[in-house]
């Protein structure tokens, strides 16, 4: 008996060990790979799908906006493109990170994408003032060169990198000017205003207007003007329609402050590595497409904007060309200089801005 329970046990250690050799042989198996893959990692990796979530500081916006073809005709043209392989859903209104922390989520790999602008993120990387420095382009054509054809844009995308995020795409997002009400046409009518401020660059600008400043997420703009927590913000036109903003304000001011206004699409460092090199090609080009188609979209949406304005009653109040001068004078003096200051990064930026302004 005593035999019999040894032998037992000495095939049940053969057993198990025999089954040890077995997997080690035969390794790991990636949770990409399909039945019947005989090729290996390579294979596995070509037909992996990856779901990957993008978060939005705007709110839906209005089909054939800019921001909507920035968003929906992204996601869509990627889908397309990689025949599934890449499959982005989106999450408005910070829903999956707030204003503030969507930068350091992106930096965590927390969230894949996000959809914002540089001035959100200026406390943390200097550089994305420029987006909101006042009267720096008058069109879309300038402003693309600036960053597609000049080091303008490298030098911003590097400190973008730097903090762990890579800067897929800006997407034109038509003019954003003064939405007030009180009527502004030239520095002076800010006296007494309280004006939202995006960015950490703007304060002498306004102050010196004798302007109140404020500083709420853009989500939060309809209140705010509702309830008198601001009397004037700075935002795209078409934000009358999409953010309901012509029913708290009286006042449009033109031409924009910011012309056209720019957003940025960004991914993740640790999301876009984990991509293959194909996906991230064809990602990249579906990024630099949009960019590109958001050009005319953006015009089209000033001048959409400003008939909506007009349409629901609101006051279109345009500044003369001394008006104009007077505004990028007190610009330069105050935002542009102090922008110049922050770091060799920015000072070559405004050099380069002040090339193009004089030019």
């Amino acid at each position: 008996m005593k035999n019999f329970i040894i032998s037992r046990i000495g095939l049940t250690f053969i057993f198990a060990l025999s089954l040890l050799l077995l997997a080690a042989c035969g390794g790991g198996s990636d949770s990409a790979a399909t039945e019947g893959n005989s090729d290996g990692g390579d294979k596995a990796n070509s037909e992996k799908v990856y779901n990957l979530k993008m978060n939005s500081q705007n709110a839906p916006p209005l089909e054939g906006s800019p921001s909507h073809h920035a968003q929906v005709g992204f996601a869509e043209l990627v889908k397309e493109k990689t025949n599934g392989r890449v499959n982005i859903e989106i999450f408005y209104s910070n829903q999956l990170a707030g204003q503030s922390e969507s930068l350091d989520a992106l930096a965590r790999g927390t969230i894949d994408f996000h959809v914002g602008t540089p001035s959100a993120w200026a406390d943390k990387i200097p550089e994305g003032n420029w987006s909101n420095l006042p009267f720096a382009w008058k069109n879309e054509e300038e402003v693309y060169h600036l960053l597609r054809e000049t080091d303008f844009g490298k030098i911003y995308e590097e400190a973008v990198n730097s903090y762990g995020v890579k800067l897929l795409f800006y997407y034109h997002s038509a003019a954003a000017g003064y939405l007030s009400n009180k009527p502004i046409s030239s520095p002076s009518d800010f006296k007494g205003v309280v004006t939202n401020m995006s960015g950490t660059l703007k304060g002498d600008f306004y102050k010196g207007m004798g302007a109140g400043i404020a500083s709420i997420p853009f989500a939060d703009f309809y209140e705010g003007l509702l309830r008198g927590t601001v009397d004037s913000v700075l935002y795209p036109y078409y934000a009358m329609e999409s953010m309901k903003l012509a029913e708290v304000v009286k006042y449009v001011t033109v031409p924009g402050e910011v012309s056209p206004a720019i957003g940025i699409v960004s991914i993740s460092q640790s999301a876009w590595d984990e991509l293959p090199s194909d996906l991230q090609e064809i990602v990249m080009e579906a990024a630099l497409q949009i960019e590109k188609e958001t050009m005319p979209l953006s015009k089209a949406y000033t001048d959409k904007g400003l008939e909506y304005a007009k349409e629901q009653g609101l006051e279109i109040v345009e500044m003369s060309d001394e008006s104009y001068n007077e505004f990028l004078a007190r610009a330069k003096e105050t935002v542009w200089t102090e922008f110049a200051a922050i770091n060799d990064r920015t000072k070559k930026m405004a050099e380069i801005l002040e090339e193009n302004s004089a030019q």
